[in-house]
């Protein structure tokens, strides 16, 4: 009778030395293959997004619908905005009033923005890679709008406005813009961002105009080189960084941070390049 050969120890611990060999060579292409595969998910959640916000204006004569998040009343949000819940993981700032309290977690917020019934998905309002939670519940958004969209003119030298006086929008240098028609170069000008998540809270990711950055959104660095952007136009981009994330509120011998300085040439454009239509919208 013919015995079997068994393997000794040491033949069994050269193989298992080539498959951890093997492993560790394979983990970083797989890794990589995996961030790959959610930064394509996340362009495509906020190209949906971008889209919903389309069909929004078209079927509002072109009016935008907006970033502001705050009503008319203080405590409440305005029924016009895109998506009026707060996103960030820590308690929701005094000045937003107690109620309504829309938790980070609860889709609630989504159902309330004005371009819900176009898209009507809740997973498409965040980034797969954002592990965010709070009590074991995931956080329900990833992405902020364009503070100049309907929003606030953060910055501008010579005025402010918000959504809510559009009287004041003739003291500005800046376009902050309510239509569609005031955009002359949509594939310029930004509509969503991927925000990070340690400064992400209501849905307006507010972009300074001036000489100095004193806002600290800024955009997400999930995917390690690049953050997702969408465009009035209606294509995305991933954005490749050009300086650490720490940069973004800094100034290096008198420079601004490039990344904040690219951002600002896709916010919006001098109020002498408005559209005829944009003008006449501003008088009436």
């Amino acid at each position: 009778m013919l015995r079997k050969r068994a393997f000794t120890l040491i033949e069994l611990l050269v193989v298992i030395a080539i498959v951890s060999v093997m492993a560790c060579m394979l983990l970083p292409a797989v890794s990589k293959a995996k961030m790959s595969a959610q930064r394509t998910v996340c362009l495509s959640n906020l190209q949906q997004l971008n889209l919903g916000c389309k069909m929004y204006s078209d079927d509002n004569g072109g009016e935008l619908v907006a970033s502001w998040p705050l009503g008319p009343v203080l405590g409440t949000a305005n029924p016009y905005c895109w998506c009026p819940g707060w996103a960030s993981t820590a308690p929701k700032m005094s000045v937003y009033g107690a109620s309504p309290d829309y938790s980070c977690t609860n889709v609630t917020a989504l159902k309330l923005g004005k371009i819900w019934p176009y898209v009507n998905s809740a997973e498409i309002y965040r980034c797969p890679s954002d592990n965010r939670e709070v009590n074991g519940l995931p956080v329900v958004r990833s992405f902020s709008m364009n503070s100049w969209l309907n929003g606030k003119s953060q910055g501008d030298p010579t005025g402010y406005s918000t959504s809510a006086t559009p009287n004041n929008d003739q003291t500005l240098t800046y376009t902050l813009f309510r239509r569609e028609g005031q955009v002359l170069h949509p594939e310029q000008i930004w509509r969503l961002i991927e925000e990070d998540g340690s400064t992400i809270n209501d849905g307006m990711f507010v972009l300074d105009m001036g000489k100095i950055n004193r806002v600290n959104d800024r955009p997400s660095t999930r995917h390690g080189t690049a953050y997702g952007l969408t465009f009035m136009d209606g294509h995305s981009e991933n954005i490749a960084f050009r300086a650490p994330a720490t940069d973004w509120n800094q100034r290096s011998h008198g420079i601004a941070d490039p990344d904040w300085v690219y951002l600002q040439s896709l916010t919006t454009f001098s109020n002498k390049n408005a559209s005829i239509d944009g003008l006449a919208h501003q008088i009436r």
